[in-house]
């Protein structure tokens, strides 16, 4: 089987071929769920070397208990516990490397916020998704607009694109109504 087509597989599929030790399917799990493992080490204001690290830990784990999930259509749900229990570890390694004994104080509360964390992580792997299922040309506009860390101008996008400048806004209004019909239908409004 080609990579491109791993893509088209579901996790469910995905999964099975990877407890069989199918090395294509293993890379093809990670980079879907790459951006929703690193989104998380991200909301944690993690320098760049902490979130690939915290990256690396959760590849790690998901190779070794991926044969214990019970459901393996919950494995995005996994990821963002797993993933946001090794970023709340991380911290508190963190913490614990910089605190002297002379200004102990009391660490806040990792579990505060984590339910409001894990359902905004799920929304945006959601959101994600959702990108992904437009047509090419309204992804790739998208992406350039909201995702893009270089906030290209409308000039930028224009020549990228091969598109007039003044097509760029109806286009995007266009977009974003596929958009939005997409997440309506995945239950998000």
């Amino acid at each position: 089987m080609s990579l491109p087509k791993y893509k088209t597989l579901t996790d469910q599929e995905l999964v099975s071929l990877c407890l069989k030790g199918d090395g294509h399917a293993w890379e093809a799990l990670i980079v879907r769920y790459r951006r929703l493992i690193y989104s998380i080490p991200v909301r944690f204001n993690f320098s760049s070397a902490d979130a690939a690290d915290v990256f690396q830990a959760v590849c790690l784990k998901l190779i070794e208990h991926l044969h214990e999930l019970k459901d393996d259509t919950k494995v995005p749900a996994w990821l963002v516990t797993t993933t946001t229990r090794q970023c709340i570890y991380v911290r508190s390694q963190r913490a614990r490397e910089t605190t002297s004994d002379d200004e102990f104080k009391e660490p806040a509360d990792p579990l505060e916020n984590v339910e409001h964390f894990r359902l905004q992580t799920e929304r945006d792997q959601t959101l994600r998704e959702a990108v992904e299922e437009l047509p090419k040309r309204c992804r790739s506009l998208i992406e350039m607009l909201y995702f893009d860390n270089r906030s290209p101008s409308y000039d930028v996008i224009s020549h990228d694109m091969a598109m007039p400048v003044s097509s760029i806004g109806p286009t995007r209004a266009r977009c974003l109504d596929k958009l939005r019909q997409l997440l309506r239908r995945k239950g998000i409004r």
